[in-house]
């Protein structure tokens, strides 16, 4: 497989030569120097904006876990295997999700750090003993798919150990510099705008609207952009959520691209203070029902502390309203596999940790 992406590779480079800085210049969502919504809403921390950024830097213990959350290691042989026809999946904790079907392999938001931080001595730390895999465990990557440029979600360490096994980096518009700067080919890389797809034998990603924003700095608001992601694997559809507040988008992309037989859906960042960036977990669940999904892996949660809740809430309050719904879920412990209409764990796992 690593050839025939390689060989796509450069015909991809052709294909997408004006993604770089014309291709973000260009963009209907880019004016006035940043990138903007379909639909404006403030993109700031409202509020005690100073007072939040210091109670998740050094007091997110009190939101945390008093103990160590065990995650499973997954066995390297796994990530090589063919699962026949199967569409299986592994959450690697927060947003990062191992997707497998037949032998295409896909990795959303790899994040290896044990910070989500701009420093290795302070922020957000993970709560689990290990990663689930090692980078060099994986084998061959057919894409890494990565969402927009927050710390969480674009993680330097992570680039840097996959990078030589990647067959293609596919990011939105603007973020291909941050894989350049960090040694990623430029013929790995493939730039996305909204509704702009990649497609490879067996295999569609196509980048859809989110409502979020980026930066990685004080000074660099917006300057690159964020997507949610249509995955298209044989004749299988994912839905990947990146992060987002809750609009009409969802009905839209559902409409369009729908239904899916699995949705992988933000539900724990949410706060007053950003309500327009993430979504709630009761809005997450009316999300996935716009967007036909079959089944939801809940994700953006139990890994980092990102807001001002208990880490548990965003995981009782899905599920509880997920149950009301009717609305079927899987809610796996990190590096737990499953298989899309297999056996779904669905075990409260969280109610073994305070």
């Amino acid at each position: 497989m690593g050839k025939i992406f390689l060989a796509a590779a450069l015909i991809v480079v052709v294909v997408f030569a004006t993604y770089e800085k014309k291709a973000v210049y260009a963009s209907e969502n880019f004016r006035d120097g940043k990138f903007h919504n379909l639909t404006e809403t403030p993109t700031g921390i409202s509020g005690n904006k100073l007072g939040s950024i210091y109670r998740i830097l050094f007091q997110s213990g009190k939101f945390s876990p008093k103990e160590t959350i065990k995650a499973h290691r997954i066995n390297p042989a796994y990530a090589v295997s063919n699962t026949e026809g199967q569409l299986q999946a592994v959450w690697l904790g927060h947003a990062s999700v191992m997707l497998k079907y037949d032998n295409l392999k896909i990795i959303t938001d790899p994040v290896f750090s044990e910070r989500v931080s701009p420093f290795s001595f302070m922020g957000p730390k993970r709560f689990s003993d290990i990663n689930p895999i090692e980078g060099t465990d994986m084998g061959f990557i057919d894409a890494v798919i990565i969402s927009h440029n927050h710390y969480d979600h674009l993680d330097e360490k992570a680039v840097k150990a996959l990078k030589d096994r990647v067959g293609m980096f596919v990011v939105p518009l603007g973020v291909g510099e941050y894989l350049k700067e960090w040694g990623v080919d430029p013929l790995h890389i493939v730039e996305l705008d909204w509704f702009g797809s990649l497609s490879m034998p067996d295999m569609k990603i196509t980048a859809t609207p989110a409502q979020h924003r980026s930066g990685r700095g004080y000074f660099d608001g917006n300057k690159t952009f964020w997507a949610s992601w249509v995955i298209e694997l044989g004749g299988k559809r994912v839905y990947f959520s990146g992060d987002s507040g809750y609009t009409d988008i969802f009905g839209n992309i559902g409409q369009t691209y729908g239904p899916f037989d699995l949705a992988l859906m933000d539900i724990g960042a949410y706060n007053s203070k950003w309500p327009y960036s993430h979504m709630t977990p009761e809005q997450a669940v009316q999300a996935s029902v716009e967007l036909g999904a079959g089944l939801v892996l809940p994700i953006h949660w139990g890994t980092f502390t990102l807001s001002e809740f208990h880490w548990k809430e965003p995981a009782d309050r899905f599920t509880a309203e997920a149950e009301k719904s009717g609305l079927k879920y899987v809610v796996p412990e990190i590096g737990q596999p499953f298989t899309v209409g297999g056996y779904n764990p669905t075990a409260r796992w969280w109610d073994n940790y305070k």
